[in-house]
């Protein structure tokens, strides 16, 4: 009798407070499992490139996106989350390639892309290249009289340089910065010559070399 009074006591209490339980429970659940629209901007990125390529052109860096997914979830995530990762592992020269930007979108679980802007990503690349060239010295002017040329060495004759491969693949030399004048020549000797580095030209191994320049005078060699 006092089980079925247990039971049966403040009934209409108990069914209250039964109700107002399933109210916030459905208040809290139906919260989570609502549906929210986000915009975020994600930045995009590029990996394995190999060491003979440089990307000199990315557009666009950052890409709009509108996402849709449950107001919890939404809640918790950030731009971070989001990724816009190329595998540039099969580029082995200079190019411009496209990319449907969806295609490299990594998402977090249970988030829907509604709109991407812009749908298409450029990304250009270089090839970088070191190649040798003959080293080309210049010289004015003529051996004072009674001085003969022999001969005019340069060391090294030939040199490194480094570049992108569109703006270097033509040249063949490299000028020295300034003229030797023959004329200051009366006895045999080394100089030190400068090299010209044009705007091409990214890296060379060496910017200076050294010419030889071997003279004979007559006179005392008519003495002799």
């Amino acid at each position: 009798m006092k089980i079925d009074r247990l039971f049966t006591a403040n009934l209409g209490l108990k069914a209250l407070a039964l109700f107002l339980a399933l109210f916030v429970w459905a208040m809290i659940t139906g919260k989570e499992r609502s549906y929210a629209e986000k915009n975020l901007e994600c930045r995009v990125e590029y990996s394995n490139v190999a060491t003979s390529i440089d990307v000199s052109n990315v557009r666009p860096e950052k890409v709009q996106l509108k996402v849709r997914g449950t107001t919890k979830e939404l809640a918790r995530i950030k731009p971070d989350d989001f990724k816009i990762m190329i595998d540039l592992k099969d580029i082995s020269e200079g190019t411009r390639l496209s990319y449907f930007t969806e295609d490299y979108i990594q998402l977090p679980k249970g988030i829907q892309i509604l709109a991407v802007q812009p749908r298409m990503i450029e990304i250009t690349t270089k090839e970088f290249i070191t190649k040798e060239v003959a080293v080309r010295i210049r010289y004015k002017g003529a051996v004072p009289n009674g001085i003969r040329l022999i001969d005019r060495r340069v060391a090294p004759d030939k040199i490194k340089i480094s570049g992108y491969k569109p703006d270097i693949g033509t040249i063949t030399y490299v000028e020295g910065a300034e003229y030797i004048n023959l004329s200051d020549f009366q006895e045999s000797r080394t100089v030190r010559v400068l090299l010209k580095k044009e705007k091409e030209i990214l890296r060379m191994d060496t910017d200076e070399v050294e010419v030889f320049v071997e003279v004979e005078d007559t006179h005392k060699k008519k003495n002799e």
